[in-house]
């Protein structure tokens, strides 16, 4: 089996820079764009998913919607494979955090994870943990053989939970691997082992006027 973890495509927030986390926005123009055109690397490739598993954010059911148009691939929504939720730094702009005191652990969470608390309204990477391992054993493992191909669309923070997770890294490497908007970690499942085939990998050309801009 291969999982082929997915970010959804661009939103007004990545755009300007604002930390998302669980706030529900929707792609842009820009997004959608991108979304189509991973479509149409799919198709070059002959890819077929055999099942699509969907964070319930907007951002993310819009991007598997337009991948998987016209197929038959069932989407199932999953709350397991929302995005990190980041508290009181949902809706700031991410270059804040590191010289505003308010938001002193807000930037811990992003840039040095070992001294981040999480607060009532927010998500502990300990939680964020146990989402991965909860949906990697009750719904990966267990279709092994069943499923050649699984979409995973979700987002920036739980797919380096993911694969924090499947590599063992240190906390400290968490944010370590860039995931720009619409690219695809390539992930294979055999006999419970787990085999990195290719990370943010792109599938769609950029349009003249973003490239050397990659989100």
């Amino acid at each position: 089996m291969r999982l082929y973890i997915m970010r959804h495509g661009e939103t007004d927030y990545n755009k300007k820079g604002l930390i998302q986390g669980n706030l529900d926005i929707p792609l842009n123009e820009y997004g959608l764009e991108l979304a189509r055109r991973t479509r149409q690397g799919f198709e070059a490739e002959g890819l077929h998913f055999d099942i699509c598993y969907c964070s319930p954010l907007i951002r993310a059911r819009k991007t598997a919607e337009i991948l998987l148009e016209g197929t038959e691939t069932p989407i199932v929504t999953d709350t397991r494979i929302r995005e990190m939720h980041f508290a009181e730094g949902e809706g700031v702009p991410l270059a804040d955090i590191s010289v505003k005191p308010e938001y002193a652990n807000i930037d811990a969470l992003f840039h040095n994870p070992k001294m981040y608390r999480a607060t009532a309204l927010g998500e502990s990477y300990e939680a964020l943990f146990a989402r991965v391992d909860d949906f990697m054993e009750h719904e990966i493992y267990p279709r092994e053989g069943q499923y050649e191909n699984v979409l995973l669309c979700c987002h920036g923070g739980i797919i380096r939970a993911f694969l924090a997770f499947l590599k063992k890294l240190d906390l400290d490497e968490f944010w370590n691997n860039h995931q720009p908007n619409c690219s695809v970690n390539i992930i294979e499942v055999k006999d419970r082992q787990i085999n990195i085939i290719e990370e943010h990998k792109i599938y769609y050309t950029l349009p003249e006027e973003r490239k050397g801009a990659i989100l």
